[in-house]
Formats: C-alpha cells, sequence, structure tokens
C-alpha cells in the first residue's frame, strides 16, 4: 500500500518507523531519497525466536546495490541486519521479506533519508 512521504532532516539520527510486520510470500518495500554523496543506508531489528528476515538494498530497479566500497557496512547477524552504503546519491528501496512461514514484527531505522516512502 502506498503511503505518503514522510520528511527527514539529515543528520539528525536515523527515522525509525516501528510496528512494521514481514509476512510471508509478500515484500515490504521502503524507498528513500539521499543527497549526493551522503552515508544511506537501513538498520532492521526483529526478535530472531519469531524467524528470519531478508533484508536487501536496492535501486530503482530492483537490483540490488553492491555494498563492497571503502567505508560500506554489511552486517548480518540473528534479529539485526545493518546495510550502509558509504556514498549514494539518488533514492533506494529497503526490501524486507520474511524468510519463514511466519508473519515477523520489525522496525526499520533509516539512515540520512531526506524523503521516506
Amino acid at each position: 500500500m502506498a503511503t505518503p512521504p514522510l520528511s527527514h532532516i539529515y543528520n539528525h539520527g536515523p527515522l525509525v518507523q516501528e510496528g512494521r510486520v514481514a509476512c510471508p510470500g509478500d515484500a515490504d518495500w521502503i524507498q528513500a531519497w539521499v543527497d549526493c554523496c551522503h552515508p544511506a543506508g537501513a538498520t532492521v531489528r526483529w526478535e530472531a525466536s519469531r524467524g528470519p528476515l531478508e533484508v536487501e538494498l536496492v535501486d530503482a530497479s530492483g537490483q540490488p546495490i553492491p555494498l563492497s566500497a571503502p567505508g560500506d557496512i554489511v552486517q548480518r547477524q540473528p534479529g539485526e541486519i545493518r546495510l550502509l552504503r558509504a556514498e549514494s546519491q539518488n533514492g533506494f528501496f529497503v526490501r524486507v521479506r520474511a524468510g519463514g512461514a511466519a508473519a515477523v514484527p520489525y522496525s526499520v531505522s533509516l539512515f540520512a533519508p531526506v524523503f521516506v516512502r
């Protein structure tokens, strides 16, 4: 479902969205825009005992954004995934999917977005 954009000011901490739920067989898409050449990404947290989540940063065409440049961060552990691109220059999506058969509540912290949908 489409939601109206939220405005967020760069460098005022992450924009945190609580109470999201990843349902099996479906993907949540969170869209963000970033000013050129700033770090951007997301941290997704959930109760690991509820099941796994699959989290990716993707570009406007749905392709995974490579996170292999100096300063990029990829940290995956039970209950938390942190993905950060050291320098981003436009929009991106965070795609979240339940990796099991149960719905999984989660929160997402978006770093350096200007607008989030």
